[in-house]
C-alpha cells in the first residue's frame, strides 16, 4: 500500500530549511534534508501532566512547541526567534491547506485552558449590590463608625452569570423557576 503526499509545505529561515509533510493516511512530520520526524498533536492530558503552571498555552504556541521538539530531535540546533518565524511561517501555510489541523489545535487548547482555570480560578463577579449601613456593635452609639457590608439582591441573572463563569461549557446553565 503506497501513501501519497497531501500537502507539503515549506519554511527557509536563515538557511534552514524545514518541510512540514501530510500523507493521505494522516500522518504528519517534519522534515529537515533527508531526515524526518513524526509531527504529534498533543493531548489535553499530555498538556496538563507536562504543561507549565502559570498559564494555558494558546494553540499557536502548542503549534510552535511541537515544532521546536520536532527540531529536537532532528538535532537542529535552531535559535528561538528563528524557531518563532519556522512556526509562523508553517502555521499561515497551514491556513490554506490544513484548516482541520489549526482547529485541531485549537480545540486542544480551550480543553486545556478550560481544566487549566477551573483549577485556579478566582471569580470576580460584579453584581449589583446594595450597601447597607450596619454599625459596628460594642461602642458608644456617640463614637460609632458606620461599615459597608454588601447585602446581594436576590438577582437570578446574576446568579445564572456567576455560575456559567464558573461552570464555563461543562455544566448545562441551571433552569431557575420563575
Amino acid at each position: 500500500m503506497s501513501t501519497t503526499v497531501t500537502y507539503s509545505i515549506v519554511s527557509t529561515v536563515n538557511n534552514v530549511t524545514l518541510q512540514l509533510i501530510r500523507f493521505d493516511c494522516g500522518q504528519i512530520y517534519l522534515c529537515f534534508i533527508n531526515n524526518r520526524v513524526i509531527f504529534t498533536i498533543p493531548t489535553v492530558r499530555y498538556l496538563l501532566s507536562n504543561g507549565r503552571r502559570r498559564a494555558s498555552q494558546t494553540c499557536f504556541i502548542l503549534f510552535r512547541n511541537v515544532i521546536q521538539d520536532c527540531v529536537t530531535a532532528l538535532n537542529l540546533r535552531v535559535e528561538r526567534h528563528d524557531l518563532s518565524r519556522h512556526a509562523g511561517s508553517l502555521w499561515n501555510q497551514l491556513k490554506n491547506c490544513d484548516i482541520l489541523l489549526i482547529e485541531e489545535f485549537r480545540r486542544v487548547a480551550n480543553l486545556a485552558a478550560q481544566h487549566f482555570y477551573s483549577e485556579i480560578r478566582i471569580v470576580n463577579v460584579n453584581m449589583n449590590i446594595q450597601f447597607m449601613n450596619i454599625p459596628v456593635m460594642n461602642i458608644p452609639a456617640t463614637v460609632r463608625p458606620s461599615t459597608n457590608i454588601p447585602i446581594k439582591i436576590n438577582d437570578d441573572e446574576n446568579v445564572r452569570e456567576l455560575l456559567k463563569d464558573l461552570f464555563a461549557e461543562v455544566l448545562p446553565p441551571p433552569d431557575f423557576h420563575q
